[in-house]
């Protein structure tokens, strides 16, 4: 595991690694984790992207609609927002 930010929650650190898990390791944890770039940037297909939304859902409890959010879950940010959205304490820790 690679060292994280002091600022990175625990959640935050879970989504990102999600995202490494869906895309089978091909997305960077440090940059994912720094937010440094999209998921697509880092070259996320839109089938890792598909698999990262039902990790999402089956763990969290929560529905993720794409055509209203898609341009918002760009970003393990813009997870964390639509997750915080939908009841989900982003915050604890």
């Amino acid at each position: 595991m690679t060292d994280q930010p002091a600022q990175t929650s625990p959640l935050h650190l879970r989504v990102a690694e999600m995202a490494v898990a869906a895309s089978d390791g091909s997305l960077p944890l440090d940059g994912v984790v720094a937010g440094a770039a999209t998921f697509a940037d880092f070259g996320m297909s839109s089938l890792s992207f598909l698999r990262l939304i039902d990790s999402l859902e089956n763990e969290f409890g929560i529905y993720v609609d794409l055509e209203e959010a898609a341009g918002t879950l760009t970003t393990v940010d813009g997870l964390l927002r639509y997750m915080d959205s939908q009841g989900i304490d982003v915050h604890a820790g």
